[in-house]
């Protein structure tokens, strides 16, 4: 496709499904071009499709966000392709189960190079082209960052890592007018929210018992949606909250806020 540089462009990481796949969508619908980046180039590429077959731009890219060389292939061809980046949603990452005496340090390296060194990656190739554009960038965090959660430590300490960097790089390019900020969800129904339940159940009955009891916790007693943390990361994004950097915003239907 030839570039249109007049286009605003949105950098989707993790876009092949769920929350990322719900951002990429919502982008779209917003005007905006949309690079939809994953490390499943099928998953990447049924997005981009999707988008495109409602008239908008989009672009499907194979990335692993915790390879340098990948971030910055990613970063290139972006840009090859629309000539700028006007917003970056850093949703991709990794969940890893499992409190510290149970973990192997494989696990909880692996959780520390995909949640936190991928989100360092992702902000150093894409900041130099934000303060061009006086951009955005959105990290995907978790509540876990902001109250402890039983059983995910290595998952808990990467995400932690990722809301104190929201909160730095906030400091450090606020001269810029780049604002930085995350959105905090607490339990989404998505495809791999799912496939963890059905890995710690014997049948479908199990599964529902599962999902219920997370769910008993909520006071607004539902699973969060895809889109409505796409919402969020939009309004982050764009001129909305153009007053607003710096923050962790939980969506997480009053679990932290209402005991």
């Amino acid at each position: 496709m030839a570039r249109e540089p007049d286009t605003r462009t949105a950098l989707i990481t993790g876009a092949g499904s769920g929350i990322g796949a719900a951002t990429a969508r919502r982008f779209a619908a917003e005007g905006f071009a949309v690079v939809c980046a994953d490390i499943d180039p099928a998953s990447a590429e049924h997005v981009a499709t999707q988008i495109a077959a409602t008239g908008s731009r989009a672009l499907a890219i194979e990335a692993d966000i915790a390879d340098e060389a990948a971030v910055a292939d990613m970063v290139g061809r972006a840009l090859d392709w629309s000539g700028r980046l006007d917003a970056v949603a850093a949703n991709a990452g990794t969940m890893i189960e499992g409190g510290i005496l149970s973990l192997s340090l494989d696990d909880w390296t692996r959780a520390l190079t995909v949640n936190a060194t991928g989100a360092f990656l992702t902000a150093r190739a894409v900041l130099p082209h934000l303060i061009e554009t006086k951009g955005a960038l959105v990290f995907t965090c978790s509540t876990v960052a902001l109250a402890g959660m039983r059983g995910v430590a290595a998952y808990s300490a990467s995400k932690g890592a990722v809301a104190a960097l929201t909160r730095q790089l906030a400091a450090d390019f606020a001269e810029h007018d780049v604002r930085v900020n995350a959105v905090a969800p607490g339990a989404v129904r998505t495809p791999l929210s799912e496939s963890q339940f059905r890995a710690r159940a014997e049948n479908d009955e199990a599964v529902e018992a599962l999902l219920s009891q997370v769910i008993s916790r909520y006071p607004l007693s539902r699973w969060g949606q895809p889109e409505e943390i796409a919402e969020a990361i939009l309004f982050l994004a764009t001129d909305r909250s153009h007053w607003i950097t710096g923050q962790i915003l939980p969506i997480e239907g009053g679990l932290l806020q209402i005991r």
